[in-house]
């Protein structure tokens, strides 16, 4: 599922292989899809080669090739630098403006070919109705939150495409399509952010000469542009920000955007202009710390994600084509819990026939198994936090619940549990998955 993203990687590389195959009648070859994904992490050719045991000059012709394969998909030029936003307007158009929906979108899809279909779709109910009645509301913050590849793109895809569906002007934003440039200073990332919600609404208004004829900083230019060009029409705009967390590292900028979207959000409450915008913010839960009081964060709606029950599980079984009972559900659900993501992954590898549930979980704590990319990101976020990851060693190193005590504090907990990686009960802390319990054990007595 999500990923991220979110438009996730995972959720990139399917689109790709999408909309490749369909044009070439041939799928990303496993090699094609390794550097794909090292790209969208900004690897350079070198670091790939090392990684997936090619020279340099290989990675470097397989990146040639993928893109001259990408381009002639889209109809336009991409290459390893740029290949993230044509790739994303694509699938927008194709979500928001009336064009072949993905298929994460469709409720029952064929399953004559897995590979060339978008992870389905599993409704967490209140979750959909809430947002779906609450996105309706003049000047509307609707936030949500929930720890990495959870699936909030996937619900906001759905949430665009049912405001769209109404007549509304959408525009879907991912902050980590900015450029470290972009992020150099308040000005600079505020005509960016114009610019692109400018792109996806395809209005022309000039940003550079609006801020060159303007008076006011940065804050105040950004506003008067978005009253004067983007907020103006006959119905409503709604922006969704995916990824709100890649801004928190700058922290200076973050303050100051954050604080200026929660300040529309109230603004709606004494002017008509600005209950024309809705404004979608999603991010994860995340090692950096960001003051509330200045976000939107403690404003506005916010919706929690939720796991997977058992029945959300074998319904996404069954969606796939398995045969599945409640048996295999407990099985599955013993290691990776209700985690969408986790749960759709060994559902997807399955449903493809490449292995047995029992031999996936086998190895599903290694280097070898599919969650390997998961479980690494994870460590080298902790190890950037030491004291997260002192905490975190004591409870997985554990053998029952750990008390809240002097050794680990009640607030590191529960940083520790808003990032998705131990459950809270009263008290103490535990391991949220046993997936994370035996990979983390693992890793940190290898480190003792």
């Amino acid at each position: 599922m999500n990923s991220d993203s979110e438009f996730s990687c995972e959720a990139a590389t399917k689109f790709a292989n999408e909309i490749i195959s369909r044009k070439s009648r041939k799928h990303l070859t496993n090699l094609e899809v390794e550097v794909f994904q090292l790209c969208w992490e900004d690897k350079d050719y070198q670091t790939i080669a090392e990684k997936v045991g090619y020279s340099a000059g290989h990675i470097t012709g397989v990146g040639k090739q993928l893109w001259s394969k990408l381009s002639e998909a889209l109809g336009e030029t991409v290459s390893k630098k740029n290949f993230r936003q044509p790739l994303r307007r694509e699938w927008e158009k194709r979500c928001f403006h009336g064009s072949e929906l993905p298929a994460f979108l469709v409720e029952s899809p064929s399953f004559q070919s897995i590979e060339q279909n978008f992870t389905v779709y599993i409704e967490r109910p209140p979750i959909e109705e809430r947002c779906y009645s609450e996105i309706l509301k003049p000047g509307c913050l609707l936030r949500i939150k929930a720890p990495w590849q959870t699936g909030k793109t996937e619900l906001i895809s759905r949430l665009i495409y049912y405001v769209a569906q109404k007549g509304y002007r959408t525009a879907v934003v991912n902050l980590r399509d900015a450029t470290l440039e972009d992020f150099s200073n308040l000005d600079k990332f505020l005509q960016w952010f114009c610019a692109i919600v400018a792109d996806r609404l395809e209005l022309n208004a000039s940003v550079e000469e609006h801020w060159r004829k303007s008076i006011g900083n940065s804050k105040i230019k950004c506003r008067s542009y978005f009253e004067k060009y983007l907020l103006p029409g006959e119905s409503p705009l709604a922006l969704a920000l995916d990824e709100v967390d890649r801004i928190f590292p700058y922290r200076e900028i973050a303050s100051e955007f954050l604080g200026m979207l929660r300040t529309w959000h109230e603004d709606a409450k004494t002017r008509q202009i600005w209950q024309q915008f809705r404004q979608i913010v999603l991010h994860s839960e995340i090692y950096t710390e960001v003051d509330i009081n200045q976000s939107p964060f403690n404003a506005g709606c916010e919706m929690a994600l939720t796991d997977f029950d058992r029945e959300k599980v074998l319904d996404l079984a069954r969606k796939y084509g398995l045969d599945w009972d409640l048996e295999k559900v407990t099985q599955l659900m013993a290691v990776v819990g209700g985690h969408p993501y986790l749960v759709a992954d060994a559902i997807e590898h399955l449903a493809k026939q490449d292995t047995t549930l029992e031999a996936l979980l086998q190895t599903s704590h290694t280097v070898c198994g599919i969650y390997s990319r998961h479980l690494e990101r994870h460590w080298r976020n902790l190890q950037s936090h030491p004291e997260l990851a002192a905490a975190f060693q004591q409870i997985v190193l554990a053998d029952c619940p750990v008390e809240f005590n002097s050794q680990l504090n009640q607030n590191t907990a529960m940083k520790l549990n808003d990032v998705g990686l131990v459950k809270l009960l009263n008290n103490s802390a535990t391991a949220r998955y046993e997936l994370y319990r035996q990979y983390f054990r693992d890793r940190f007595q290898h480190n003792l």
